[in-house]
Order: structure tokens, then C-alpha cells, then sequence
């Protein structure tokens, strides 16, 4: 907790976000960075992203070039079973591509991206000015600062641990390239996927509230005048519009980098299950600081493939709570001929827009994502394990073999 001390209270959206944001520019995953109270995306924001992205990637392939070297380590290699090697090479491919891909189409929507925050801050302008709402971004800032603060610890200290196992007298300097660049190419896209989860409980949270001020008792006693408060019942009422908007918007920048983390989580959390389970299994027991990492690794992958569901399929919910709120006004105002007017565009416009989370390939994200993706996971991990199981058989029968040609003689 003595970390939030470092972090002043926020007053303002963009005081709310910079520190999330700030990570994210920081990995070359969105083009904008605070200037003075707000973002920008220019030159420099993207001569920065575009400049270290490819220092990253040249770091990361050089690093095991270099690494690749070293006798030892690759008679070391050569004695590691052939499907485990396999995997690893293919996280590293997965991971190298998802990053690029995620840079990629994070710059290309750098400007869609940054009209979702302007929008959102002058949404929140308008709840307060109109209805006197508080928003209470400390709460969101703080417990983006411990969960990120928790993560970033445990993931960097697992790769530490393996860099530190790794690394000899000779290719320390490679090993601790490796390690600094693995972790932006592997964090990059998780923090982008937390980053989106964080939107969608900001959307989530403004509906919520507007729950609250959609109430018959709440206008007659704020807005006495019948006039001012039709106003306010349609602003309302374009506000709840608006955040179902911006779910649109959210599903247009991040469908490319959702769609390739969580091709990329599935391919790395089954790998790492196989490790921990069918190898530990099948040799007799596995080294703790092994496991450890693996299982350390696996904390950003399910905590988006199981939590990030829960948000989206929330904020859903609430906004048809809204909506359904909405639906009562002309019950609650039966004598105003305006309410009628609103409710009736609004029933049309629910019939017209029927809108969801998405992840791209027009996968919703709800927490029916979730039974899929953990059957997926299981599915593909007994896969893995019985094909280990088989080769493990097949190695035996020719040993077998041979050692009854060797014993007959024949």
C-alpha cells in the first residue's frame, strides 16, 4: 500500500489513466502520451514506438543468436526432449508475432483509440455537470496500481529466476537482453489485453451509475420544472446511447490484438500445463524452480482468459439493465408526450443495435468464453499428453527390441 503514496489522488479522467496508459506507450502499444493534461499522437510519439519496437525485436533475435552459440548450451539442447524444445520455439515464434501484430495495430488505431478516452472524459464532464455524479477515480487508479504492481513482480521475477539459471560467465550480457526484451515482447500484449478489460469496466462502471439516476424519484425531486427535466432524461438517455457506442469503437481497435493473444494464450497455456502435468508425470518429477516459473508465466494468460470474460459480459448486462430502465419512462411520465417520443426511438434503435464485446472472427466475450476456452485448453493438453505418451511407448518397444537381438544374439 506505501506504493500508492507515489501517485496523487486523481481528479480527471486522464489523471485516472495516465499511469495504465503511460505502461502501454511505454511498450510501443498505443501511439499517444500525456502532454500536459491531456494525450497526443504525433511524430515523436510514433518515431518512439516504431524506434524501440524494432530495437526490441533486433534484441530479442540477436540475443538468441548469440545464445545459440554457445556450445554447452547447445549440447544441453540436444539432450532436451524434442516436444518440449517444440514448444518452447514455438512460444518464442508466437510471441514475436502476437507483439508485432499488437504494435502494428495498435499505431494503425492510435487516433480511434484516443477518441474512446475524449469521448469517455466528456461523458463524465456531462454526468457531473448535469446530474452532479462522482466518479470516485481513485478507487479504479488504485487497484490498477496493485494489480499491476503484483503481476509485474511475480512475471519479472520469474523470468529473472530462468535468466539467472540460463546465463554463464560468458553470455550474461545476451541472457539479460534476452530477459529485458522477452518481457516487453511477452508483456506488451498482456498489458493490452488489461488495458481492455480496464475499459470495459470503465464503460461498465458509468452504467452502473447511470442506473442509478434513471429513477422516477431522482428527476421529479432534481428537475422540478417538466421542461428541464426532459432534457435531462434525454441526456440521459443518448448517454447510455453513447457507451454503447463506444463498446463498438473498443471492439474496432482491439479485434487484431485480442484475436492473436489469445491464440497466443491458448498455445502458451496448454504448453505450460503439458510441462507441469505430463512431464512431471512421465520423468519422474520436475526441478520447483521449473514449475515455478511456468506456473508464475501462466498468472497474466488466465487471469485474462478468466477474468476479462467477467468484465465484458458485466458491462453488457448493465447496459441492458439501462436500457430496460429506459423502456419504463413513459410508464413513470405517462403525461408527457416527449418521454413517449424518446422511448419509441429508443425501442427502435435497441431493435436496430444488438451489441456485444468482441475479440475478432466474431467471437463474443462473455462468460460462455470462458467454458470454451478452459474445454479448449484441456482438450489440447490431453492431446499433447497422449502423444508424449505414445512416443515415450514407441522409444520403449525399440529399446525393448534391441535388447532381446542383443541377449539372443540375433
Amino acid at each position: 500500500m506505501a506504493l500508492l503514496y507515489f501517485f496523487r489522488e486523481p481528479e480527471t479522467l486522464w489523471e485516472c489513466v495516465n499511469f495504465v496508459c503511460g505502461l502501454q506507450f511505454g511498450m510501443c502499444c498505443n501511439g499517444f502520451f500525456q502532454q500536459g493534461k491531456y494525450f497526443v499522437v504525433n511524430k515523436w510519439t510514433r518515431l518512439y514506438s516504431l524506434g524501440l519496437s524494432c530495437a526490441v525485436l533486433t534484441g530479442m533475435c540477436g540475443s538468441i543468436y548469440g545464445l545459440l552459440r554457445d556450445n554447452d548450451l547447445r549440447a544441453f539442447l540436444y539432450k532436451t526432449d524434442k516436444l518440449v524444445l517444440s514448444i518452447v520455439f514455438l512460444e518464442l515464434v508466437m510471441s514475436i508475432f502476437v507483439y508485432v501484430v499488437t504494435v502494428a495495430s495498435m499505431q494503425s488505431t492510435a487516433h480511434q483509440h484516443l477518441r474512446i478516452y475524449n469521448r469517455l472524459a466528456a461523458l463524465d464532464d456531462q454526468l457531473m455537470q448535469e446530474f452532479g455524479a462522482n466518479l470516485n477515480y481513485r478507487k479504479l487508479k488504485r487497484k490498477n496500481i496493485m494489480v499491476l504492481a503484483t503481476v509485474t513482480v511475480l512475471y519479472v521475477s520469474a523470468v529473472n529466476s530462468v535468466v539467472g539459471r540460463i546465463a554463464g560467465d560468458g553470455n550474461k550480457a545476451l541472457v539479460a537482453c534476452g530477459g529485458i526484451c522477452y518481457i516487453i515482447i511477452t508483456g506488451g500484449p498482456h498489458f493490452t489485453g488489461y488495458i481492455h478489460m480496464n475499459i470495459a469496466e470503465m464503460l461498465g462502471i458509468r452504467f452502473r451509475l447511470l442506473q442509478k439516476i434513471i429513477n422516477p424519484q431522482f428527476f421529479r425531486w432534481r428537475f422540478v420544472k417538466v421542461q428541464l427535466r426532459e432534457q435531462r432524461l434525454r441526456s440521459a438517455m443518448e448517454m447510455v446511447k453513447e457507451l454503447h457506442y463506444l463498446i463498438t469503437e473498443v471492439n474496432k481497435v482491439y479485434k487484431l490484438s485480442l484475436w492473436t493473444a489469445i491464440a497466443h494464450d491458448f498455445t502458451l497455456t496448454t504448453s505450460e500445463l503439458y510441462i507441469i502435468f505430463g512431464r512431471a508425470d512421465m520423468d519422474g518429477g520436475m526441478n520447483s524452480l521449473l514449475i515455478a516459473y511456468v506456473a508464475t508465466s501462466m498468472l497474466p494468460p488466465f487471469y485474462k482468459m478468466l477474468v476479462a470474460p467477467v468484465y465484458c459480459d458485466r458491462t453488457i448486462r448493465d447496459g441492458r439493465k439501462c436500457l430496460r430502465l429506459l423502456e419504463m419512462l413513459d410508464i413513470w411520465f405517462p403525461g408527457s408526450p416527449v418521454v413517449k417520443q424518446m422511448v419509441t426511438a429508443m425501442l427502435h434503435w435497441r431493435l436496430e443495435f444488438q451489441i456485444e464485446f468482441s475479440s475478432g472472427l466474431g467471437v463474443s466475450l462473455n462468460k460462455k468464453t470462458i467454458t470454451l476456452f478452459t474445454t479448449m485448453v484441456f482438450n489440447y493438453l490431453l492431446i499433447l499428453i497422449q502423444f508424449s505418451m505414445t512416443q515415450k511407448l514407441s522409444h520403449g518397444v525399440v529399446q525393448q527390441r534391441v535388447t532381446q537381438q542383443d541377449w539372443t544374439g540375433i
